[in-house]
């Protein structure tokens, strides 16, 4: 027996295992033709597609004397169409009185609205639930949630399958504004330090733009939280060495910078005219800088805003 002999005894094999494979998924599918569900599982597009691959296939046999590969296209052109008569819902009941044409021209328009249901779940963002929030606490920054927002919002979250309940987001917001500014900044903040895409941070860019102006109207907690959350993305985004403002605490004698110290054990201290001080964060608004500087006045620590020189900062260890 040879190579050849061998190789067309495997193949008629494989011709076989065809036809049963064909056999046991057509019964399965038979038996549940007159459900809905089944009847719409099936790509009425993808059917004739297969279907006219399968003839040009056949014809090719046919001219070229290959009488197994033309039997195996064959079985497959018979799927093809028994599936694509069950896509059309001719057997589900209550639409046995149309005819196959409207049934087809139906299955076809119902397929069409689905066409790209896979491609969106590719490019569904990543952590798709903190945007959600993000977009949410944003649109809630002023303590009121305008009809478009909230629309806005809904439509990213069916987009993506999200459930989008205004209830649960609310009961996460605190009482004073302040607070929710930090918390959005903070939730921006955790979404960037998962390394999403940039192509996909310059598209929350985008939303929250939109989210901002979907109103026709920009209060004045927007526009400060905004400013804020576009320079910490863009900053990701392009990784630009652009200005931050500093807030700087300058310690009034050596109780506070053991206070600062155990407050803020991260904090980064520099040497700035006039002494000592101690930067307790970087942001890209300075109004939003004012803001966390006033907190800590309220604290009796003396604090500034300060934009560092780079050429002539030095950056020491918080370790004396």
């Amino acid at each position: 027996m040879n190579l050849q002999t061998v190789v067309e005894y495997l193949f008629n094999i494989s011709v076989a295992f065809t036809t049963l494979q064909i056999y046991l998924q057509v019964n399965k599918i038979w038996k549940r033709k007159h459900e809905l569900e089944v009847a719409r599982s099936q790509s009425i597009s993808g059917l004739i597609i297969l279907g006219l691959s399968c003839i040009i296939s056949i014809v090719y046999y046919a001219f070229n004397d290959d009488m197994s590969s033309l039997a195996e296209s064959a079985f497959y052109l018979v799927q093809a169409i028994v599936f694509g008569l069950i896509s059309t819902g001719l057997f589900v009941k209550g639409q046995e009185k149309q005819s196959l044409w409207k049934l087809l021209l139906k299955a076809i328009r119902f397929e069409k609205k689905e066409a790209n249901y896979l491609i969106k779940k590719f490019f569904k963002p990543t952590n798709a639930n903190i945007i959600i929030d993000i977009l949410h606490q944003l649109a809630m920054i002023d303590d009121n949630l305008d009809p478009k927002e909230q629309e806005l919002i809904e439509a990213f979250a069916e987009e993506w399958n999200i459930e989008y309940s205004v209830d649960k987001l609310n009961e996460k917001r605190y009482g004073d504004a302040k607070s929710n500014y930090i918390r959005l900044r903070t939730s921006v903040e955790d979404y960037l330090d998962s390394e999403p895409p940039k192509e996909q941070a310059a598209q929350l860019k985008d939303m929250m733009q939109t989210m901002i102006e979907a109103d026709d109207e920009i209060t004045e907690e927007e526009e400060l939280i905004s400013t804020e959350l576009m320079g910490l993305v863009q900053n990701y985004i392009s990784d630009a060495g652009s200005d931050r403002y500093h807030v700087m605490i300058v310690p009034q004698d050596h109780s506070q910078h053991i206070s600062i110290k155990g407050l803020i054990p991260n904090a980064k201290q520099y040497d700035i005219a006039g002494g000592i001080a101690y930067s307790v964060g970087e942001f890209y608004s300075s109004k939003y800088a004012e803001m966390i500087c006033n907190q800590f006045r309220e604290e009796k620590l003396f604090t500034i805003v300060h934009t560092p020189d780079p050429n002539t900062t030095t950056n020491k260890n918080t370790e004396e």
